[in-house]
């Protein structure tokens, strides 16, 4: 089991107001968590290569440090686009959960999810083969990338007309990178509630994730699971569901153990 070293925040947090919330760390550059913010987007970018994340975390601590923000690490535009298809991914296997579907045909899965996802994108690679492929590279952390997308989603949702604060943004150029910066408490709040759907097994024979490389949240993080909205799938999703092939739902079945 891998569980990230992030330290706790000094105090226990809980976000009962998520209006207030945003409007208070949207008012400013400054990142409040820092100890926590920096190290969890190095696991979100490399979950799988230590060398980079500690070369990424060099470059963030010398953002904190210099009086005029560096250019941004390389590819993070290409990382943030994969985050974005991940995050359709989990999320809509949590959809699958909580709606209970599929049950009669081996439950919810990452395969089912992956399936609903290829259907309902129109973006450039969204094919199955490819969402498998980024699904493999981000698995581990999907959890924190899903959150930090949703946290994305919900901000530029709250503010398409006038965002607030001196980021001078409009509020299409908010990203996942940004939200885990200027929210980490948030982010992590929202992923624990994607942890434990991804580990729940009472849905199916096999959780989510990979119970060996999941990169954990720590236990005593000091943050309350903030829960993400559960959506119900409508009934071209499930047409799609219903006819997947035998053979798809077998491969889908082998990537995910």
């Amino acid at each position: 089991m891998r569980v990230m070293n992030i330290p706790p925040f000094p105090r226990k947090i809980e976000i009962p107001d998520l209006e207030n919330f945003f409007r208070t760390r949207l008012s400013t550059t400054v990142v409040m968590w820092p100890e926590q913010a920096l190290p969890l987007l190095c696991f979100m970018c490399f979950p799988n290569d230590e060398a980079a994340r500690d070369d990424l975390l060099r470059t963030l601590w010398s953002w904190q440090d210099a009086s005029q923000r560096p250019a941004a690490p390389d590819k993070l535009g290409r990382i943030q686009a994969d985050w974005l298809k991940v995050a359709d991914i989990l999320h809509l296997y949590c959809d699958l959960v909580g709606g209970r579907h599929q049950e009669r045909r081996g439950g919810p899965s990452i395969g089912k999810a992956i399936t609903l996802a290829s259907a309902k994108a129109k973006n450039w690679g969204t094919r199955k083969s490819k969402l498998w492929e980024l699904w493999t590279a981000y698995k581990d952390v999907a959890h924190l990338v899903t959150a930090a997308s949703l946290v994305r989603k919900e901000v530029r949702n709250r503010y398409s007309a006038s965002p607030p604060g001196p980021l001078g943004l409009n509020p299409t150029q908010f990203v996942p990178f940004q939200m885990a910066m200027l929210m980490p408490d948030l982010v992590l709040a929202v992923a624990m509630e994607f942890e434990r759907y991804g580990l729940r097994s009472e849905a199916r024979p096999e959780p989510a994730f990979d119970l060996d490389t999941l990169w954990r949240i720590p236990a005593n993080i000091n943050v309350v699971p903030f829960p993400p909205p559960i959506r119900k799938l409508g009934p071209q999703d499930l047409v799609v569901l219903n006819e997947r092939r035998a053979g798809t739902r077998g491969r889908a079945k082998a990537k995910t153990q």
